[in-house]
């Protein structure tokens, strides 16, 4: 089973650097039953890796910048399976942000599974690692599903890639056209070199993995009352979040807005049977000066009806969609270079990662959490991913160490955000 990278897979591929390593990344808790060995538990994963082709495979390059997955002849899972053992919560996040910091290894599989008991309550966790060149957040939610227990969860058949010529074809006039016109609406977009973001820094490999659960319930509850989508609330939420911590650090002024990145899958309306990259994004100003929270999710709320209606393939935001179309050669020569040019287009990732909602158990052992990790992009503190499993959301920040020193602030700024739009909602006499 051979098939070729796309021009964006290849940007992701040309873009990694040692201290912004471009690879997704999940957190899963699991609650056994009865007492784990870790052992046994990266033995059940080594073996579902195997049945995987595509985590059986490497990116080879051609002299021409286009490359092709590969079957790795010396593949072996247990060289991408790892076992871990901590005590306390502190330990455990220290060693999450420590793994999520290290680049993976190009020359083989792009992936890695850590296995970490010592949890409390005899809990475990399993920390996955995919790199960006492999697949985007559904292409992963996909792959990773098939490592789980069988359930009663059907997984989508993803069809068979279709194979490109490592010579591009010429472009339709129409081609051209769309090509000219994203160029000119992501140029439109960009920003001054020496605007002075608050969470623009330089890069470093040191990373800090936070980590915190919301009540699903209680986010309904906002959106019923206040209006939107549970999306919406939750970049509300994000974006109070943010403000305190700016706040904090003498940041965020009245006017402070911080430019996110939002991407959205095109995977359901690509009709091409792609198996790599298909993402866009939406481009929104997050209100992090805004004080008051109800005013700041009708200002998200606004704001992301705007983007939806102008559609994902315009504005800085359709910067993956032009990069799909950009000859791969261009992407190994320039990719680099483009990649530090991030903070001209936007401050932070923002990502929400659709996970199924049933029940899902590996060995037995019941799914609790399951946080995704964003990576950081270069010049950015901090890029943010969101699930929703179940009863709870999952909120994760990545950020630079040297930026997000105190971590331990997430757990309350989003209750404490919460418990703003609850009162607000309170006050002008809404029931709870």
């Amino acid at each position: 089973m051979t098939d070729d990278l796309s021009p964006l897979d290849i940007a992701f591929l040309a873009m990694e650097g040692d201290s912004n390593p471009l690879h997704l990344g999940a957190v899963a808790t699991f609650a056994p039953s009865t007492p784990v060995h870790p052992a046994r538990i990266a033995a059940v994963l080594c073996e579902r890796a195997q049945e995987i082709p595509r985590l059986r495979q490497r990116a080879r390059t051609s002299l021409l910048g286009g490359a092709r997955w590969v079957e790795d002849p010396g593949f072996a899972p247990e060289d991408h399976v790892f076992t871990h053992h901590v005590r306390g919560r502190d330990r455990f996040a220290t060693l999450v942000s420590h793994l999520m910091a290290q680049p993976l290894d190009l020359a083989r599989p792009p992936w890695e599974l850590h296995v970490i008991t010592g949890l409390a309550g005899g809990r475990f966790a399993v920390v996955a690692k995919l790199h960006h060149s492999l697949c985007d957040g559904m292409k992963a939610v996909g792959l990773g599903i098939q490592l789980f227990d069988p359930s009663r969860l059907s997984i989508p058949d993803v069809p068979e890639p279709i194979t490109r010529s490592i010579i591009p074809s010429l472009p339709s006039l129409r081609g051209i056209k769309d090509t000219i016109d994203i160029a000119s609406s992501v140029l439109m977009n960009t920003r001054p070199p020496t605007l002075n973001s608050p969470v623009l820094t330089a890069s470093t490999r040191p990373r800090r993995v936070v980590m915190s659960r919301v009540d699903l319930a209680e986010v309904h509850r906002i959106r019923r009352e206040h209006g939107g989508t549970v999306n919406d609330v939750l970049l509300a939420l994000v974006t109070g979040a943010l403000r305190h911590w700016l706040s904090a650090h003498g940041s965020a002024g009245p006017d402070s807005v911080v430019r996110a990145l939002i991407p959205v899958n095109q995977r359901s309306r690509s009709g091409d049977g792609a198996a790599g990259n298909q993402i866009s994004g939406f481009l929104v100003p997050l209100p992090v000066g805004e004080a008051d929270p109800a005013e700041r999710l009708r200002i998200v709320r606004a704001q992301m009806e705007s983007a939806k209606a102008a559609g994902p393939d315009r504005g800085a935001g359709a910067l993956p969609l032009l990069a799909d179309k950009v000859p791969p050669l261009v992407h190994r020569l320039a990719a680099p270079v483009m990649g530090r040019c991030a903070p001209l287009l936007f401050d932070t990732l923002v990502t929400s990662v659709p996970l199924p909602s049933v029940p899902l158990a590996l060995d037995g052992a019941s799914l609790c959490e399951m946080y995704p990790v964003a990576p950081v992009a270069p010049g950015h503190a901090v890029g943010i991913a969101l699930s929703v499993y179940r009863s709870s959301v999952h909120v994760c920040l990545n950020t630079n160490q040297s930026w997000m020193s105190d971590a331990h602030w997430l757990d309350g700024v989003l209750r404490r955000e919460l418990a703003a739009l609850q009162k607000t909602r309170e006050l002008v006499g809404l029931p709870r």
